[in-house]
């Protein structure tokens, strides 16, 4: 009886190995398949915004893959998501890839979109192990297609003047409504996405904060509002405000000039946002191109992939395998904080950004009266 068992588990382990050896040369062939075929097609179509990050993204992958040539069409997104719809409803396929903000993805009809998994090959683009919180997001409706790639952090906690503010004064974004701040406060326009209105769709969401919190800070602080992304970081470097909720970018680059401005350094009691930017990729359907789309999504997505798009974007890769020692320490996720996935699709619902916006909406309208 013994030398049966032990016969049975060495069987069941042979077919085991040879499952996976079997497993392992049918992604290598189907590999090897796509690769082929995307060099047939010569190209692949990608659709997405105006950001340096792209050119040295594009010669890396082209490098790899010398017979695939990217055609990339820059824009606006939401001049990008519009022009898609309008050359489909003319029956024109001439996109194979949307790259861009989250918001972009929202407004496409229930299978305009390819599903992901189908596409994905090579394993470590799967392995759910690999991707922050063991798990790939996304940020369309049917949370299947637009995956997100990245997740910035220390980004939407807000700036302050080094000269007029020390940072531990604010531990909470409740701080900013004491009678200290009032009339030094400043914020992008809620009502406009991006900057600080995706801030506010993270006030509008917390448990802690919600619509009281956003109704509070618009009516009770006197707060400056702008739609420039330059000109909240010129009133903070001024002087005109210390505290400022906006876009990051325009802080990092004064900073660098020498100007009194930093990036909030530690998170909120309420948690941590974490952003997306130009975070996220999706097949159309009707691709004209659909191998070299599949090859540059398993490209982008491998860990090769990843260690370039976090390099050249210079935001925090969602692939946890990867070296983060190119990235400043609070653009780093830390161990602990609870953090808010800006761009995932639960809080892209357009109900609940309409009615953030409604709340702000009322808010200015009152603070006008």
């Amino acid at each position: 009886m013994q030398r049966s068992a032990h016969l049975i588990i060495v069987f069941v382990s042979l077919c085991a190995f040879l499952s996976s050896a079997r497993a392992a040369e049918d992604w290598k062939q189907d590999w090897e398949k796509t690769a082929q075929a995307a060099k047939r097609e010569g190209e692949v179509a990608i659709y997405g915004p105006h950001n340096p990050m792209y050119r040295p993204l594009w010669e890396l992958f082209q490098k790899s893959f010398p017979g695939v040539k990217i055609n990339f069409e820059p824009g606006k997104g939401a001049d990008l998501t519009q022009k898609i719809l309008n050359e489909r409803r003319a029956r024109k396929y001439l996109a194979d890839l949307l790259m861009g903000g989250s918001s972009s993805f929202v407004v496409f009809p229930v299978g305009a979109l390819e599903r992901l998994q189908p596409h994905l090959v090579l394993p470590e683009t799967y392995d759910e192990s690999s991707w922050w919180q063991k798990k790939l997001w996304f940020a369309d409706a049917q949370n299947q297609s637009a995956v997100l790639l990245s997740g910035e952090v220390g980004t939407r906690r807000g700036s302050y003047n080094t000269r007029l503010l020390d940072p531990n004064e604010v531990q909470s974004w409740w701080d900013l409504l004491k009678p200290r701040f009032k009339g030094k406060l400043g914020t992008f326009d809620p009502q406009t996405a991006g900057g600080g209105g995706e801030t506010f769709v993270f006030f509008y969401n917390s448990p802690a904060l919600g619509p009281r919190f956003i109704t509070r800070l618009l009516t009770e602080t006197d707060i400056l509002i702008t739609r420039h992304l330059e000109q909240g970081t010129d009133w903070l470097g001024q002087g005109k405000i210390h505290f400022y909720i906006g876009s990051a970018q325009p802080v990092v680059r004064a900073k660098q000039q020498g100007l009194p401005v930093d990036l909030l350094p530690h998170p909120l009691k309420e948690g941590e946002i974490m952003g997306g930017g130009a975070c996220c990729m999706a097949m159309l359907n009707r691709a004209p191109h659909p191998n070299a789309a599949k090859l540059f999504i398993n490209w982008v997505m491998s860990r090769e992939g990843q260690i370039a798009w976090q390099k050249y974007s210079e935001t925090n890769s969602l692939r946890t395998d990867i070296p983060k020692d190119d990235l400043p320490p609070w653009g780093v996720p830390q161990k602990g904080v609870d953090y808010f996935m800006l761009s995932a699709s639960q809080n892209q619902d357009p109900a609940k950004v309409k009615a953030m916006y409604k709340v702000a909406e009322e808010a200015l309208r009152k603070r006008a009266q």
